[in-house]
């Protein structure tokens, strides 16, 4: 069972989704909101965390300009949140509320394969669960054609997630994802995404007040 919340430290908020769901739009719109409703800054946070050398070379991967393999990529992952993990920890401590572009449920979405499970890799972030485990997870979902739509008239490259059928299967195992974390404890809200910006954020901040 996942630890909760304990008084005076910060609430560590994570938002997970498939590309092109809106997330960087609802992650500044929350941080707005959190900042103004505790009167304490709030900060923004993301995974892969590219200031260590292990998240720069996983932002690389997603255009092929580097090759690595589907485990190894998922290995990757949970070095990267150690170290990330290390750095949040003590501004959470100190009372700082930390909003997350992506956590170890992407890794079991984007990073399962026929020879590593979601469940595999949700073992592997054993370590990180627990040194810290979510307050709350914020799931943006939508039909992946929506997104690709979204997506195509929004960039030019092409990543290595792209694919529609590889964008189904993200998303599907993010389902899988999100039951072990509740499983485990940890509070999930599940969001329409297919809404107006407007609409979403409201459903967010619904969640936000039922878990707080």
């Amino acid at each position: 069972m996942a630890e909760k919340n304990t008084a005076g430290r910060g609430r560590f908020i994570v938002f997970e989704g498939i590309d092109g769901c809106g997330k960087t739009t609802q992650v500044e719109r929350l941080i707005s909101y959190i900042t103004e409703e505790t009167g304490r800054r709030c900060l923004s946070e993301r995974e892969p965390d590219s200031r260590d050398i292990v998240g720069a070379i996983i932002r690389t991967a997603p255009y092929g300009s580097v090759k690595i393999t589907p485990a190894a990529m998922a290995y990757l992952h949970v070095a990267d949140r150690l170290e990330h993990i290390a750095y949040m920890t003590p501004l959470l401590g100190s009372g700082e509320n930390i909003v997350c572009d992506r956590y170890y449920l992407s890794n079991m979405a984007y990073n399962a394969t026929e020879d590593l499970s979601v469940e595999e890799i949700y073992a592997l972030n054993a370590p990180c669960v627990k040194k810290l485990p979510p307050d709350l997870v914020i799931f943006l979902d939508i039909d992946p054609e929506v997104t690709a739509r979204r997506r195509h008239a929004g960039r030019s490259d092409e990543e290595i997630y792209d694919a529609m059928e590889k964008q189904i299967s993200i998303r599907n195992n993010y389902k899988k994802a999100l039951a072990i974390a509740e499983k485990d404890g940890v509070r999930v809200a599940v969001i329409n995404a297919d809404q107006s910006i407007d609409k979403v954020s409201a459903d967010i901040i619904a969640a936000y007040k039922a878990a707080f």
